[in-house]
């Protein structure tokens, strides 16, 4: 009997520190979770265009009218062809949270495609701050975004 505790012991002791290790309080959760919530989300929708502007100047011209109207910008990654923009948030108790997210697809060497999705999410701030709601695509704010970006790669 004592040699079976002996032999469990070590494995009992294993379960209890890893656990322990990895166990998290209620508030680290909670703070991830709003964490993760703010986060960009690749989402399908919003409207797409084709431009004649070779990819260099078009990522910069879009990158440049975008701090024209007074985004700032999240991340910019010419390699994956992704602008995000810095979520702008309204609202005092009820939030609205919307950024601009811009896919540039590489069609031919003197073609690209653009996609603009606009995205509002929601959330409340009272006594406690929750996280926000799954992202949806604004299609009319995505359409006046994707007409102001197109009028400006015609202006090049």
């Amino acid at each position: 009997m004592n040699r079976h505790l002996l032999l469990a012991m070590p494995f009992v002791v294993a379960t209890i520190t890893t656990q322990s290790a990895t166990a998290q309080s209620r508030h680290e959760r909670k703070a991830r979770e709003l964490e993760e919530s703010a986060q960009p989300k690749a989402l399908a929708g919003g409207v797409t265009f084709a431009t004649p502007v070779p990819m260099d100047r078009c990522f910069e011209a879009v990158l440049n009218q975008l701090k024209r109207q007074g985004h700032d910008i999240e991340t910019a990654d010419r390699e994956a062809g992704r602008i995000v923009t810095v979520m702008a948030i309204s609202g005092s108790h009820y939030q609205t949270g919307a950024r601009i997210l811009v896919t540039f697809i590489k069609d031919s060497a003197t073609q690209n495609s653009l996609r603009v999705a606009v995205t509002s999410q929601k959330r409340k701030k009272l006594l406690t701050t929750e996280p926000w709601s799954d992202p949806k695509v604004d299609e009319e704010a995505s359409t006046s975004v994707a007409r102001q970006l197109e009028e400006a790669l015609k202006a090049l």
